[in-house]
């Protein structure tokens, strides 16, 4: 039941354009939005190892925290947690309380597909709150498979449904205030502060955007604004105490690319595998949402309906200003890009035709085409890592232990980026010990190295240059050195225990015997 005066959203004071039919039929695209949210999962669940460049890195954090007390894997010798350290809690808590149960490989895929059926839910409740078409929901898993999730940020990734949600909230707060609705709103602000504040800064700025082209009375957009403050006020906290790098990080200055490859980067959010096909599968996307977009008909706009597009144009102009990196942080302008897309696909008022929902119908099918695309290349990312001769290398070390990874060849045939860099991580994840390069050398993870068992100190960079690597400074504090591709031994230090395939063990030897018992020797 509704209160009097109240729209079809409950108070947003909207009308909503749904097309016209039966119950049936208005549920058809609620499932076809699923189904093409199921499609985009199903890569995940199709091989063994993910092919995002920093997902052996969030792995090995799910085990620590899973599994911490455990003493095969040794991780209270080498590492300490601190929950103060609240960047991707929101990730990795829920994870890891999953993995105690499944292991850190299923609970990481079970929470990204809960992100990819989540956008399509996230995308239908921002289209209904600004009286657009839900079915424009169909296009919003073209979102999933993109540049961050393929960079491996996965905290960022589980943000982006949470805070178009938000988004979404706001502007029903704004057209009819509501104390539960506030409540709801403030919660799910607050909550994006544990999975990245990338995500507060997007719902803080488009908040303030859309009050200002709300034409609602002060008082009304005062009001909403204050269910923000829990947010700001946790982000300006996180702002003021947070440290980006360590002296040798190149420190707090932030640094930029030319323009024109920022500007060009706008048409890469999708850009992740090698050769065509991605480009291809954009290309022919956003054709169909031009088509739906501009196809002739009668259409019913919504009152003040260039509060979207104009809040797409704000979301690029502060992409255009975003720096590159900032110590440790790179990439930092792409976390702009889904949140463009997504403002930009809403921003349509389709024309109720057949035509458009033959176009729309066509959106769905080409995701799921691309889907199956995806399926053969994870499984030939597979092929490619070769995950037999990994575990048979890594079986033959001991459990616990410190280990360094090398790693000469990083790159992949088939998908952008460097899908390999963190493989040594591995070891962590199945064999426990400490493993490096390691996140727990960033300053914004709750796991932190060990105070009793601090590693060799490495510049910011050192992970990237294998070839640099010093056997006689690291045989004091690592038993063991993993290898992938390279023609020369990582020293004389460090003597050769297990080769299959591109990946090959060394240990640390003390005089005629092993520092690290060979279990098979």
């Amino acid at each position: 039941m509704r209160n009097a005066g109240e729209g079809e959203l409950g108070g947003c004071g909207v009308r909503v354009v749904v097309p016209r039919g039966g119950g049936v039929r208005r549920l058809a695209w609620p499932a076809l939005a699923a189904l093409t949210a199921g499609a985009a999962t199903t890569p995940l669940w199709s091989s063994a190892f993910l092919p995002f460049q920093d997902a052996p890195q969030h792995l090995a954090a799910i085990r620590v925290l899973a599994d911490y007390a455990s003493p095969t894997f040794a991780f209270q010798r080498w590492f300490e947690i601190d929950l103060r350290n609240s960047q991707y809690l929101g990730f990795y808590l829920p994870a890891a309380a999953l993995a105690k149960f499944l292991g850190p490989q299923t609970a990481c895929r079970i929470v990204l597909t809960l992100v990819a059926f989540a956008l399509p839910a996230a995308f239908w409740l921002l289209l209904r709150s600004f009286g657009r078409d839900g079915r424009l929901a169909v296009f919003a898993p073209a979102a999933f498979h993109t540049v961050p999730l393929y960079l491996g940020f996965f905290n960022f990734v589980v943000s982006v449904p949470v805070a178009i949600a938000a988004v979404a909230l706001f502007e029903r707060e704004l057209g009819a205030p509501s104390r539960s609705r506030a409540v709801l709103l403030a919660a799910t602000a607050a909550a994006l502060f544990w999975l990245h504040p990338s995500a507060v800064a997007f719902v803080v700025g488009a908040a303030a955007v859309l009050a200002v082209t709300s034409g609602r009375p002060r008082p009304r957009m005062a009001r909403a604004m204050a269910a923000l403050l829990p947010a700001i006020a946790l982000f300006a906290g996180w702002a003021a105490l947070a440290h980006p790098a360590r002296p040798d990080a190149g420190g707090d200055r932030p640094f930029w690319q030319p323009f024109r490859e920022q500007l060009l980067d706008v048409g890469r959010l999708g850009n992740v595998l090698l050769g065509h096909a991605d480009e291809v599968f954009v290309l022919v996307l956003a054709a169909l949402w031009f088509a739906v977009a501009t196809v002739r008909g009668p259409r019913v706009r919504p009152e003040r309906w260039w509060r979207l597009p104009a809040l797409a144009g704000v979301i690029l102009a502060a992409y255009l200003a975003t720096p590159v990196g900032l110590g440790y942080a790179w990439y930092i302008h792409i976390r702009a890009l889904p949140f463009l897309a997504l403002v930009t696909l809403a921003s349509a008022v389709p024309a109720r035709r057949r035509l458009t929902a033959g176009l729309l119908a066509a959106a769905v099918a080409l995701q799921v085409g691309y889907a199956a695309k995806l399926v053969t290349l994870y499984r030939a990312f597979d092929e490619e890592a070769d995950g037999v001769a990994l575990e048979q290398v890594l079986r033959a070390s001991e459990p616990g232990r410190s280990l360094v990874s090398l790693i000469f060849q990083s790159r992949s045939r088939w998908f952008q980026f460097d899908p390999f860099l963190h493989f040594g991580m591995y070891y962590e994840v199945e064999r426990g010990g400490r493993a490096r390069y390691n996140f727990a050398e960033v300053p914004w993870t709750p796991i932190r190295f060990h105070s009793g068992a601090p590693p060799i100190p490495e510049p910011s960079d050192w992970f990237v240059h294998p070839e640099r690597f010093s056997s006689r400074r690291h045989a004091s504090d690592t038993d063991y050195v993993l290898m992938r591709g390279g023609s020369d031994t990582p020293g004389q230090a460090f003597t050769l225990v297990e080769r299959a395939g591109p990946w090959s063990l060394y240990a640390r030897w003390r005089g005629a015997r092993s520092a690290v018992i060979h279990p098979a020797r």
